[in-house]
């Protein structure tokens, strides 16, 4: 159902016409629903008014605990110890609220699942979600069951709408007495009723406002839902009736399948495409198969005072009821419909009740032990009506008569406060604590001096006995999440996906792909938004020395002026990066100096060499002048012998031979030392260097 900028109503629309007496059947099906689940939901709704009292605790309700006689108005006492427990519960939920997450199949999923979590976000920060659930919780701990309710809003968006929350109480709806899921898929009707005025009428009935403005509120009341506070003495002369009746019925729904693959899926019709576009697909693909069938849903009929007006489609436009309930204990099975749904406090009330009568009866022995009663002679006080003093911290003034005696007057001493009593009274206090499952760990009076690893199983333990109420709060919350991915997918527009995520989203979007995906809650603090669990994420992968960038945590975390810190670090970055860019340059000229001076000093270690290098030619070449020398004298010395005898020739040959290999080996032997000489210069040379 869609607004309309011409104001009229239209029977395509879902609108029916009032006066049209074909709609008394649907009148006649609300009114067979509502006897034939009045008589079970009455009960729950006496039930949950009673635990309602005893949790408030009310005063008045003395009355009934202590008989109509009990008329002293000064001593409506109420000591309540059920609220600390209660608020235990309730506000660990509301410390450990929980996100959830759509979780992809495939890693070629991603895409998708993240376009669906960001506007999951959306919805849930724009609707205040997390604050209704906390109040469906603390609701079914108080009466046994709250009903979450999606709804669209058409004020700010004519097109696509807003997915808005809201909280029923017990009193405020009824409910198929006879369902067992928590996910209603065996329910076959939930009627919910609302007060509004006629403007607001308006508002929630989009393009119905001449119809409305001819309608007038009833004068009387219908005797329908007989707790609602709106009943209680305020009148309603300009307040209509807006009934919301939902009940399950079938729809015809076309199913393609594919005979080689053996997959089967919805053909869901899409304004925005061909209307051939079946025909299309089919003659691309002959092998395809299309069904007819029927498939379950779920319609609404709109009732404004005792006009229905709506018939058709739900709001939302999905097959599944657009309530969720938080259940704390559910029995099913349970012949009574009073006690198959119940809270924590329906079994603390008979602790309740009885610690409040002990305590009224301690309280009436201790106003008793000021004046107990006297014994005394009927002329022996000139007024008895001072034995009726009462204690004001004054003494008693009891004047008696000329001749008689104080002795002749007896008081009746008052029996004192029996210890038992007093016992009895903490005994029926711990039973409170005990029945709840609330330990006093978890309420945080625990007395005893234990250690505090002790303290910490204590508080485990007494946690594991409130795990089932938990458990089923994260269930809620796990099957309001698939509600919300359905309405989304089914009302939300291109353009809307495309503000909230920045960017076009993944093709399959709008596509029954999405109903492939599991939701899991993950167990996380909540903060604004969902952001800060994404933040803390980054910080743990961090921890674990994954390289996740700094930019990357600050785009995450839920901070102003977020720009200007992301510019700041930027800056930051930036003179980090010139001055290591400096320092480089600095060090790469250090580096520079440091490789000239080590390349001059090997060139002059290199001319060192080369000197020694040379002084070395210079003795070869000095002792190879001598060789030369020595054979030229030897040549001489043989031409002077020319003329001599062979004998003396070979003699003197000899001779000069010998004197010639002892010229060579005394100048190998100075050479030798000459370098043994300059070898040892050299070495001395850089230890004198270094030192």
């Amino acid at each position: 159902m869609a607004s309309y900028d011409t104001g009229g109503y239209s029977i395509g629309s879902g609108y029916v016409d009032p006066s049209d007496m074909g709609n008394k059947s649907l009148k006649q099906m609300q009114d067979e629903f509502y006897f034939s689940n009045y008589v079970s939901n009455s009960t729950v709704w006496m039930q949950g008014s009673i635990d309602k009292k005893f949790k408030v605790g009310d005063q008045n309700m003395q009355g009934s605990i202590f008989g109509s006689g009990y008329n002293n108005q000064n001593q409506k006492f109420f000591f309540n110890l059920i609220r600390r427990h209660i608020n235990m519960i309730c506000g660990f939920q509301r410390k450990n609220r929980k996100s959830t997450v759509i979780l992809p199949n495939s890693d070629g999923d991603d895409p998708v699942a993240d376009d669906y979590n960001k506007v999951m976000r959306w919805c849930d920060d724009r609707d205040g979600f997390q604050e209704y659930l906390s109040q469906a919780f603390e609701g079914s701990c108080d009466t046994g069951m709250t009903l979450l309710h999606m709804y669209p809003d058409y004020t700010f968006d004519p097109i696509s709408g807003d997915l808005f929350t809201d909280c029923v109480s017990y009193n405020n709806f009824l409910i198929d007495s006879y369902y067992r899921k928590q996910d209603l898929s065996d329910c076959n009707g939930i009627w919910r009723r609302r007060w509004v005025s006629k403007q607001i009428a308006k508002t929630m009935l989009p393009g119905y406002a001449g119809e409305i403005d001819k309608m007038h509120p009833a004068k009387m009341k219908d005797g329908k839902f007989p707790l609602q506070a709106e009943l209680m003495n305020v009148p309603l002369n300009n307040l209509f009736t807006y009934d919301e009746f939902y009940y399950r019925s079938t729809r015809e729904a076309k199913i393609v399948l594919d005979p080689k693959s053996g997959e089967a899926t919805e053909w869901q019709d899409d304004e925005t495409e061909e209307s051939d576009m079946m025909e299309q697909v089919l003659a691309q693909q002959p092998w395809l198969i299309v069904k007819k069938t029927q498939v379950p849903t779920i319609k609404l009929v709109i009732s404004l005072g005792d006009k229905v007006v709506y018939h058709g489609a739900n709001l939302l436009n999905i097959d599944d009821y657009p309530f969720v309930p938080s259940l704390c204990y559910h029995e099913p099975d349970v012949l009574l419909p009073a006690w198959r749904t119940m809270g924590v406090i329906r079994n603390l009330r008979d602790s309740q009740f009885l610690y409040n009568m002990r305590k009224v009866i301690e309280l009436q022995i201790l106003q008793s032990q000021v004046n107990a009663g006297w014994i005394f002679p009927i002329d022996a006080v000139t007024d008895i009506k001072a034995f009726r003093q009462s204690s004001g911290g004054d003494a008693f003034l009891i004047p008696l008569k000329a001749g008689r005696l104080p002795s002749e007057i007896q008081r009746i001493e008052p029996s004192a406060i029996p210890q038992s009593l007093l016992e009895l009274s903490a005994s029926l206090s711990e039973d409170i604590t005990k029945i709840s499952g609330v330990n006093e760990e978890l309420l945080g009076s625990a007395t005893d001096d234990k250690s505090g690893i002790l303290s910490m199983l204590r508080q485990g333990a007494g946690l594991t006995t409130l795990q089932t109420i938990f458990d089923k709060c994260d269930y809620t919350q796990r099957l309001y999440g698939k509600i919300r991915l359905q309405a989304i997918r089914k009302n939300f527009s291109k353009g809307k996906i495309r503000n909230i995520l920045g960017h076009d989203a993944d093709e399959r979007f709008f596509t029954s792909h999405a109903q492939k995906y599991g939701l899991t809650v993950e167990e996380g603090n909540y903060s604004a938004t969902q952001r800060q669990f994404e933040l803390q994420q980054l910080l743990h992968f961090k921890e674990l020395g994954i390289p996740i960038s700094n930019k990357s945590i600050i785009r995450a975390a839920f901070i102003t002026n977020k720009k200007l810190v992301l510019q700041e670090m930027e800056e930051e970055n930036q003179a980090q990066q010139q001055a290591q860019q400096a320092q480089q340059q600095k060090q790469e000229q250090l580096d520079k100096s440091k490789m000239m001076e080590s390349f001059a000093r090997s060139r002059s270690l290199l001319a060192t060499e080369k000197e020694k290098m040379a002084k070395v030619d210079e003795i070869h070449a000095g002792a190879e002048h001598q060789r030369a020398t020595a054979d030229l004298e030897a040549v001489r010395t043989m031409i002077e012998l020319e003329d001599m005898d062979l004998q003396n020739f070979k003699s003197n040959l000899e001779l000069a031979q010998y004197i010639k290999a002892l010229n060579v080996s005394g100048s190998m032997a100075a050479q030798e030392a000459q370098e043994m000489k300059d070898a040892s210069q050299a070495s001395q040379q850089p230890q004198a260097k270094m030192a």
